[in-house]
């Protein structure tokens, strides 16, 4: 895991409703590990290790600057929360999952609002999420990293998850298929390029799609 940190414990507490007297260890384990997940999964590892280099060297500028601080910063803050609320709110015990209650003192874990509470920051995730996989495909061509050839455990940037379906498409034959697909609007998956998804409106690959 990585020593560099693409937003701080300070802004974690400063954006949401953390308090004050949660442990900032507890905080920056949540930030390293989920930027080294969520936000690699998202950026790819080439690009997601090119912007820890610059921000390590202070050399972070430009377009890359821009999409540090207008999305892969706003993303990462609620991931950082959802992937901390488990440890702020419960403690796994000999007798069971317990939420401290001060000092010494727990209580037995109600599920129910902690549920509530997750579920609510990670719909705030999922749609900070969208934004920046949305803008990395709009704006590809800033970013060479992007189509950068990856070793095996090494990640490609992760842009089709979201417009994946059960649904099968066929280019040709009879039946509704990948072309009626895109005329009404529904987004196509390449699964030869994992790394972009193939779109009716503006990103469609003719020339590629498989379907």
């Amino acid at each position: 895991m990585t020593d560099t940190f693409i937003i701080s414990e300070e802004n974690l507490r400063q954006f949401t409703d953390i308090n004050n007297n949660v442990d900032s260890e507890l905080l920056k384990n949540a930030v390293r590990e989920s930027q080294d997940i969520e936000m690699q999964r998202i950026l790819g590892t080439k690009l997601y290790e090119a912007i820890l280099t610059k921000i390590k060297n202070n050399t972070l500028t430009g377009d890359y600057e821009v999409l540090v601080l207008d999305w892969v910063q706003n993303a990462l803050l609620y991931a950082a929360y959802y992937y901390a609320l488990e440890d702020i709110y419960l403690r796994p015990r000999n007798n069971g999952l317990l939420i401290p209650t001060g000092g010494e003192n727990s209580e037995k874990a109600d599920g129910t609002w902690y549920n509530r509470k997750r579920q609510s920051v990670q719909n705030k995730k999922q749609f900070y999420e969208e934004r920046l996989t949305n803008y990395l495909i709009q704006k590809q061509g800033l970013f060479p990293e992007l189509n950068g050839n990856v070793e095996l455990q090494q990640m490609y940037p992760d842009f089709g998850s979201q417009f994946r379906s059960p649904i099968v498409m066929r280019r040709n034959g009879r039946g509704f298929h990948a072309g009626q697909a895109r005329e009404c609007g529904l987004p196509i998956y390449d699964s030869r390029y994992p790394q972009f998804p193939q779109m009716g409106n503006g990103y469609t690959r003719n020339n590629v799609s498989n379907f």
